[in-house]
C-alpha cells in the first residue's frame, strides 16, 4: 500500500468522499477522496504498483476477457457487444484525420486483447507495421499478439525506440489505472508527431449515472481506477506536458455498461435479487442518463478527449 499526492498540484490537502467497495472482493474497501485545490478525485491510500497484478482476477476481469474465457451467457454476449463497437471506436480514433487512414500511425496504450487493433487493420486498411500496442497484463498481450500480428510491448512508451513516432496515441478507458501519470504524459508526448493527436477516453465522475449510483458507480472500479477526471480536471495535467484539449464528445454506449453493473453491485451490496425489477431499473436509467448526455454532453458516462500539442 502507498499514499500520494495529488499528480496536478504535488499536494496532499484531500477531502474525503466516499469509501468505494471492490466488486471482486467484497471483503475489501478503499477510500475516494478530492483534491481540494485540483478538484481531482482519486484512491487514497491505493495499492502500489507491485501489487496491482492480483487485483486484475483473471477470468473475471472484462476487458481481458476473450473467446477462449467466455464461460458463460453474460461473457459472450459482452464479447459480442465490444465487438460490435469496435468499428465505432476506431472511426472515433481516427475522427479529423485528413489523410487516408491507411496512411496512419497507431499507438494504443492498454490494448487489451487487440481488438481495436484488429479492427483498424482489418476495417480501416492500417498495416500491422503501422501499428503499435502496449499491454502490461501478459495473458491479454498474448492473445493480442495472436490475433493482430501486431507488437505488443509489456512495460510503457519507453520501451519503444525513441525514433518510434505516432500520428495517433490511444489511451482508451487506461489512463485512469496508470500510476505514473507523469511519466506516462512526457514518454507519449516525445512519440506523438507534431501534428498528432491523443485519444483519451474517460469515465466521467459528474456523469448522471455516477451521481446516482454513488458509491456503488462500477466506474470507480477500486482499486484498479486510481484516478478520475471530471471534464474540467485533466487540461491542468496535460499542460504541464504541452499538451491541450482541443476537442471533447460523449461516449453514450459506456451509459449502458455502467447502469447495468453499477444495478448489480447495488443490489449484491444490498443483499438484493438482480431480477426483472432490477433490469426494468437499469433500462429506465440508462434512457435517462443517455437523454442527459443528449442534452449535456460533460453529464456522459464516458468522454472521449481529442489532445495535441500545443507547439
Amino acid at each position: 500500500m502507498e499514499t500520494t499526492v495529488c499528480p496536478i498540484t504535488g499536494t496532499a490537502d484531500f477531502e474525503p468522499l466516499f469509501v468505494l467497495p471492490d466488486r471482486f472482493d467484497p471483503s475489501s474497501s478503499w477510500r475516494l477522496v478530492r483534491s481540494r485545490q485540483s478538484g481531482l478525485l482519486m484512491l487514497n491510500p491505493r495499492p502500489a504498483a507491485g501489487e496491482m497484478p492480483r487485483h486484475y482476477p483473471a477470468g473475471s476481469y472484462d476487458p481481458h476477457l476473450h473467446e477462449n474465457r467466455a464461460a458463460s451467457l453474460q461473457d459472450r454476449v459482452y464479447l459480442m457487444a465490444r465487438k460490435l463497437l469496435q468499428r465505432k471506436k476506431a472511426s472515433l480514433v481516427l475522427q479529423g484525420e485528413s489523410r487516408p487512414s491507411g496512411a496512419c500511425s497507431i499507438l494504443e496504450i492498454g490494448c487489451s486483447t487487440g481488438d481495436l487493433l484488429r479492427c483498424l487493420h482489418r476495417n480501416k486498411g492500417i498495416s500491422p507495421e503501422h501499428l503499435a500496442g502496449i499491454e502490461s497484463d501478459t495473458g491479454a498481450a498474448t492473445v493480442a499478439e495472436r490475433v493482430t500480428g501486431v507488437r505488443i510491448y509489456r512495460t510503457g512508451p519507453g520501451e519503444l525506440g525513441k525514433e518510434a513516432c505516432f500520428d495517433r496515441i490511444v489511451f482508451w478507458h487506461v489512463f485512469e489505472h496508470l500510476h505514473d501519470l507523469h511519466g506516462t504524459l512526457e514518454e507519449s508526448s516525445a512519440r506523438l508527431r507534431q501534428n498528432g493527436v491523443m485519444v483519451m477516453a474517460l469515465p466521467n465522475p459528474e456523469s448522471l449515472d455516477a451521481r446516482h449510483y454513488r458509491e456503488y458507480w462500477v466506474a470507480w472500479d477500486a482499486p484498479r481506477h486510481l484516478w478520475h477526471f471530471t471534464p474540467a480536471t485533466p487540461s491542468a495535467l496535460l499542460q504541464q506536458h504541452g499538451l491541450e484539449i482541443f476537442s471533447t464528445i460523449p461516449y453514450l454506449p459506456d451509459t449502458l455498461y455502467a447502469c447495468w453493473h453499477s444495478e448489480r453491485l447495488s443490489a449484491s451490496a444490498r443483499k438484493r435479487r438482480f431480477g426483472f425489477a432490477a433490469i426494468t431499473r437499469v433500462v429506465l436509467q440508462t434512457a435517462r442518463c443517455m437523454a442527459a448526455a443528449l442534452i449535456r454532453p460533460g453529464k456522459a458516462s464516458g468522454v472521449i478527449y481529442y489532445i495535441r500539442k500545443t507547439s
